[in-house]
């Protein structure tokens, strides 16, 4: 059966139940029982956006696009929406001396999380929902099969999210300790076997960091940390986003952060003129303008045309 079959006769069907009709939908209003979207729309008003915190552009942005969805464009059309502006926050993204600081910081299961946190750039649910088998210590992979959100076991975030990453052997060795020998069971997990609550790791996270003199971060610091490492050290983007489980290389991208060490070692390293000019003639090589020697004396001569 086609999609516009189909269509035709659940038309059909809904206009011979009475679905449809003004009447049907008169009377279901009138009922005390039967919630509408008005009502509901009214007391979420009135019992939750008065006394809850204010909401972010971005969270508003999300509810707006839900309602647009539910209402449809006939009904939306006409809305003339102002939303605040996000305020430009760099992602906080941990060094590798940062990393390597945090995992010789601690030790037990907490050295193997975080180093296996810093060593893959996995996403923390992804990390509390590993299993024993989900380790290959002989080829020195980590198969990516599920997540965990809210103490809840499920699905990773994406498609994209069912992946392999290879690691480096001292992870290996340092996972096979951790492990001592389990078939089975979580990698990770608390006393009592649940899996890890990201709340309780970040805060966790927060105490070394406060006693390594260390500025605050999340969980997510270490993900930018390995995708910056990679990116840093030329490995191709795709296996990048391979290994972190990104759907394009423009998220990829966006993860990517070079300290300004590095933005000026790479500046030296490809510089045009520190080669071909005998030192200290460079400047008699180039023209004045505006990318001159003298573009201080250029412009001043341009603005007086």
């Amino acid at each position: 059966m086609k999609k516009t079959e189909a269509k035709r006769k659940l038309r059909a069907i809904l206009q011979g139940m009475g679905l449809n009709d003004d009447a049907h939908l008169e009377r279901v209003e009138s009922e005390a029982s039967v919630k509408t979207f008005a009502s509901e729309a009214a007391w979420w008003k009135e019992n939750r956006l008065g006394v809850s915190k204010r909401l972010s552009p971005k969270t508003m942005r999300n509810i707006v696009g839900v309602l647009k969805q539910i209402l449809g464009k006939k009904v939306c059309n006409d809305w003339e929406l102002r939303f605040p502006e996000s305020p430009e926050k760099e992602q906080r993204c941990l060094s590798p001396d940062e990393m390597r600081r945090v995992v010789n910081a601690v030790e037990g299961q907490w050295k193997a999380l975080f180093a296996t946190l810093a060593g893959t750039g996995m996403r923390c649910g992804e990390a509390f929902g590993l299993h024993v088998e989900d380790i290959d210590v002989k080829t020195g992979r980590i198969f990516i099969r599920r997540s965990v959100w809210n103490g809840q076991e499920g699905s990773v975030k994406t498609k994209r999210g069912y992946r392999v990453v290879n690691i480096e052997p001292a992870l290996v060795e340092l996972l096979t300790a951790h492990l001592a020998g389990r078939t089975s069971g979580r990698v990770f997990a608390t006393r009592n076997g649940t899996p890890f609550c990201k709340g309780n790791v970040r805060r966790k996270l927060n105490q070394i960091l406060k006693g390594l003199s260390l500025p605050a971060a999340g969980l997510h610091a270490f993900r930018h940390g390995r995708v910056s490492v990679l990116q840093a050290m030329g490995v191709p983007g795709d296996l990048v986003k391979d290994w972190v489980g990104h759907s394009s290389l423009r998220t990829t991208s966006i993860y990517t952060h070079f300290n300004d060490d590095f933005r000026q070692r790479i500046a030296s390293e490809v510089a045009l003129f520190s080669t071909g000019f005998p030192q200290g003639n460079l400047a008699g090589k180039l023209p004045d303008g505006p990318n001159g020697p003298n573009f201080p004396s250029f412009a001043a001569s341009a603005g007086a045309l």
